[in-house]
């Protein structure tokens, strides 16, 4: 549970160490003790457990200046959970002090998932004018890919398993084509796909910006949804998706939650798509698919490591080795892979110069490979590099290029 004082005992774990200070992209490029994590945890520990400072604009400015890439997490040689410290000073800020109401009805609305196009274009239009997201948005599509697919989708040839699909966000209402692929891929692999109808976001927005009660809503309906499938697997093509079914769900709940047991056995299964369409048994497969493949256009491209990855152990390689199975594709990779692009879901919005300064960083590693694509899991990542390199080169969901290989796109 996102409570402080659970977390008090971690925050005096910090040992001043300094390895927080190589990792944080914050910090890299504003070189401000406040910035890095180890600032961070001390600010947190002096103004919400010993109350010693008081709170002030600028303590708030200082606890959202974080990405939440987990970066510092990552790398921590103490374990210290930093983004799960800064989240919970997050929400106790939220429960003391507010969001504001039009940004709270905004979060509670992307949680509360509609599966029609009008509630999310309102939202949209909402969002623009809370300067929640930039006006260069992409719109919503019309329709969402939810509407556009049945609740269950069967391969042609013989069933040799079947899965769920848990719809983000962004490939609902922003990149259904995300959406087909992973469809297209699953079924010519011979899955069926169970697509649970009212799917909520996952809940992670909500519970960055500290709006604990919106993340629980959340948890508890997709949860609910979840479980009662009778699947192999839940596969999610999105890497902060995972990681909140996989890792977040549970510590927004109290432990002996009557949900904990649904939010436990939905996670048990999460899969992101790569690394489940390059397991073993289905990489041999791929293998005698893809090896058919003819006159496909060579590409080369270039791999961002999301942020978010650290919730499956197989998550960095999984494109790498998706993308050595596909005939015309090859792999550059840029300097820094894995460091942070700077989007941060909309951290890109609440502090656009800095985040914009932490892009071009990404780009230049971009740019310097020549390759003709880049490709990441991430939906941030995916939009603010589109708009970074604008029309350089494309930005792909690894499954995407998977797809256009095996001649189902």
């Amino acid at each position: 549970m996102y409570r402080l004082k659970d977390y008090a005992k971690e925050i005096n774990r910090c040992i001043q160490c300094n390895f927080c200070l190589e990792h944080c992209p914050v910090y890299i490029e504003d070189g401000l003790e406040s910035s890095v994590a180890r600032g961070r945890l001390n600010l947190i520990q002096a103004l919400l457990l010993e109350k010693t400072l008081i709170l002030s604009d600028r303590a708030g400015v200082l606890l959202n200046r974080c990405l939440l890439c987990t970066n510092c997490t990552q790398g921590c040689p103490s374990g210290i959970p930093v983004d799960d410290i800064v989240i919970t000073a997050r929400v106790e800020l939220q429960k003391n002090y507010g969001l504001g109401r039009g940004k709270s009805f905004l979060l509670r609305q992307v949680v509360n998932r509609s599966h029609t196009t009008n509630l999310a274009t309102k939202a949209l239009s909402l969002a623009r004018r809370l300067n929640m997201v930039p006006e260069e948005f992409p719109e919503v599509a019309s329709p969402s890919f939810e509407q556009r697919v049945p609740s269950i989708v069967k391969p042609e040839g013989e069933i040799r398993g079947k899965v769920g699909y848990f719809i983000g966000c962004a490939t609902n209402y922003l990149y259904p084509e995300i959406g087909d692929a992973v469809i297209k891929v699953l079924t010519a692999l011979g899955y069926e796909v169970v697509i649970p109808a009212n799917q909520h976001c996952c809940g992670i927005p909500a519970l960055a910006h500290g709006e604990l009660g919106a993340a629980q809503e959340a948890v508890r309906w997709n949860a609910d949804l979840f479980s009662k499938l009778d699947v192999d697997a839940v596969i999610t093509d999105c890497t902060s998706c995972g990681y909140m079914l996989k890792v977040k769900a549970a510590k927004t709940l109290e432990n002996n939650d009557p949900c904990q047991s649904k939010v436990a056995s939905v996670a048990e299964k999460v899969v992101e798509i790569t690394e489940f369409v390059t397991r073993e048994g289905l990489g041999h497969n791929l293998k005698l698919i893809l090896g058919e493949s003819k006159d496909l256009e060579r590409m080369d491209v270039t791999y961002h490591v999301p942020c978010h990855r650290a919730w499956s152990p197989n998550l960095i390689q999984a494109p790498r080795k998706l993308i050595s199975m596909l005939p015309a594709v090859s792999l550059t990779e840029m300097n820094e892979p894995q460091r942070c692009c700077g989007a941060g879901g909309s951290f890109f919005v609440d502090h656009k110069d800095l985040a914009e300064s932490i892009l071009e960083r990404k780009l230049k590693n971009i740019q310097s490979t020549g390759a003709d694509a880049v490709m990441t899991q991430c939906p941030a990542c995916r939009y603010y590099l589109r708009g970074g390199l604008e029309k350089q080169m494309p930005v792909f969901h690894p499954l995407e290029l998977l797809a256009k290989a095996m001649h189902l796109m």
